[in-house]
């Protein structure tokens, strides 16, 4: 009898597609990815997703290129650093990067939006958008993808 009641107080099994990242990690986003920065500035790891939605770590040393997603929406969470987030306007020098994705040098007539630790934007589908980032500075943050 004992045993059949500490079945019954045993956790269930986290549910398929669960998947929880721990503030540490979260933090430790600019120390990981620093060391691996390529010649546009950032560095890169995607993190488990499910279904219509990917998460992507993303570390930036430097101004990004711009870029438009058709189909997809992004959410970016600020771990830590400073940025600008410029958003709207047109693609400068604008050409197809992939499928359903375009990449530019710039942004002309944007708006732009100071990003600090623990903000958070979404920036919906066909909405140009650039991360700057100022000389000596850098800023790492969540991207939430979601496919519409």
């Amino acid at each position: 009898m004992v045993l059949l009641c500490a079945g019954f107080a045993l956790p269930a099994g986290d549910p398929e597609g669960f998947h929880m990242w721990k503030a540490a990690e979260l933090k430790s986003i600019a120390k990981t990815l620093a060391p691996k920065v390529n010649e546009q500035h950032v560095a890169t790891q995607a993190m488990p997703g499910m279904g219509n939605y990917s998460f992507i770590n993303v570390f930036r040393n430097g101004t990004g290129s711009s870029e438009l997603h058709e189909t997809q929406a992004d959410v970016f969470v600020v771990e830590s650093g400073e940025g600008t987030l410029v958003l709207g306007g047109k693609l400068t020098d604008e050409k197809a990067s992939g499928p359903n994705e375009v990449r530019g040098s710039g942004i002309t007539g944007g708006t732009e939006r100071k990003l600090a630790p623990g903000d958070m934007v979404a920036i919906p589908a066909k909405v140009p958008h650039q991360v700057k980032v100022d000389a000596g500075k850098q800023i790492a943050y969540i991207v939430v993808k979601v496919t519409q």
